[in-house]
C-alpha cells in the first residue's frame, strides 16, 4: 500500500558542496484531500547538492484539517430575525429584558433533509435557546449540525441592553433598484482554540437605518470553521526518508522516479507526512500524503508532476 514505509531509507548518495550556514526553507503548502493541508519549514545544514538524512537538521510542520459549513441565500433563509436594529455603524440584537423573557435573535437557518436536523448559524440569540443549552439568558452564538453537534459560546450580556452582533464595513452596492446597501462583518467570539472552532462572515442589508426585518437582509455569507492542528518537529519526529532530495541553496527538490522525502514518527503504527514520493510504481508521477497511526491515510494528493524530472518542494525563507 502506498505511503506505508517498511524500512527507514537513508540516502548514501554523494552529497554536494560542504555544509555552510543552516538554510531555512518554506515548504510549499501541500493541499491534500479531505480538507487536510501541510505547511511549515525545513532547515538544512547549508549543503548544496544531494542531501542525506543528516543534512536535514530541523523542521516544523503543521498539519491541519479544515472543515467548513457555509450559509448563504442559496442554501438558507433569514426568517429567524427579531429585535435586530442598526445605526449604520453596527448591527445590534436586543438582549433579554429581564433574564426571563426572550430578547432578540439573529440567525440563518438551513432546513435539514428527511429525518435530519436543521443546520443553523446563530450570530446572536437571546431567546430561551441559551437557557435550554445551560448558558442562561445572557445570549449565545454558534451553530448546530448533524456532524459536529452543538457548538456554542456564551455571550454573557447584561439584560435590557443591545449587543453589537456585527460591525459595519462600508456602504457598498448601488444599482437602479438599490439605493445603497450596508455591509457588516459579524462579531462571534472564538468558540475553541484547538481544535479551532470559529464563525465568521458578512451580512448585507438594504441600507435601512433603525429596526431590521428579514426583508431588509439582501445577502449573507457565513462560515462555521473547525480546524484540527497537529505538529511534527525535531522534538517528536525524525526524517524517515530522504532519497534523491537535493538543495540548490534556494530550493529543495525531489527527483522524479527515484525521490522520496518523508518526516514522521516511526513504529508499528507510524504517523508521517510524505512530502513527496516517486518510488511507488503505482504512482509514477508521485504522491504526497498524511498518514496517521491507526487511521491510515487521512489525506493525499497525486500526481505531483507530469513529465517533469524534478519536483520542487520548498523555497528559501
Amino acid at each position: 500500500m502506498k505511503g506505508i514505509l517498511t524500512v527507514l531509507i537513508l540516502l548514501a548518495a554523494i552529497t554536494g558542496a560542504n555544509a555552510g550556514t543552516p538554510t531555512v526553507f518554506n515548504l510549499t503548502q501541500m493541499n491534500l484531500s479531505n480538507g487536510w493541508s501541510v505547511s511549515g519549514t525545513i532547515t538544512t545544514d547549508g549543503t548544496v547538492g544531494y542531501l542525506s538524512v543528516a543534512n536535514v537538521v530541523d523542521w516544523n510542520l503543521t498539519i491541519v484539517q479544515t472543515s467548513d459549513m457555509v450559509w448563504n441565500p442559496g442554501n438558507s433563509n433569514d426568517l429567524n430575525i427579531s429585535g435586530v436594529s442598526t445605526d449604520g455603524k453596527k448591527m445590534y440584537v436586543a438582549t433579554s429584558p429581564d433574564g426571563f423573557l426572550d430578547g432578540g435573535t439573529l440567525y440563518f437557518g438551513r432546513p435539514g433533509g428527511p429525518g435530519q436536523i436543521p443546520t443553523n448559524a446563530y450570530i446572536a440569540d437571546f431567546t430561551s435557546l441559551g437557557y435550554n443549552l445551560g448558558y442562561g439568558m445572557g445570549g449565545v452564538a454558534g451553530w448546530q449540525d448533524e456532524i459536529a453537534g452543538l457548538n456554542f459560546v456564551a455571550l454573557n450580556q447584561q439584560y435590557n441592553t443591545k449587543y453589537a452582533a456585527a460591525v459595519g464595513i462600508s456602504p457598498t452596492l448601488k444599482s437602479s433598484t438599490l439605493k445603497a446597501s450596508s455591509r457588516f462583518q459579524i462579531n462571534v467570539p472564538i468558540l475553541s482554540g484547538n481544535p479551532l472552532i470559529a464563525m465568521f462572515g458578512t451580512i448585507v442589508t438594504d441600507g435601512t437605518i433603525g429596526n431590521l426585518a428579514p426583508k431588509n437582509f439582501i445577502s449573507w455569507n457565513i462560515t462555521a470553521r473547525t480546524q484540527n492542528f497537529y505538529y511534527l518537529t525535531k522534538q517528536n519526529s525524525v526524517v524517515m526518508g530522504a532519497q534523491a532530495v537535493s538543495s540548490t541553496g534556494t530550493t529543495l527538490r525531489v527527483d522524479h522516479a527515484t525521490g522520496q522525502f518523508v518526516i514522521g514518527i516511526p513504529g508499528r503504527r507510524p504517523t508521517f507526512v510524505t512530502i513527496a514520493d516517486f518510488t511507488d510504481p503505482n504512482y509514477p508521477d508521485g504522491f504526497a500524503n498524511y498518514y496517521a497511526g491507526n487511521y491510515g491515510v487521512m489525506g493525499d494528493k497525486w500526481p505531483l508532476v507530469g513529465s517533469s524530472d524534478i519536483y520542487y518542494v520548498a523555497g528559501q525563507r
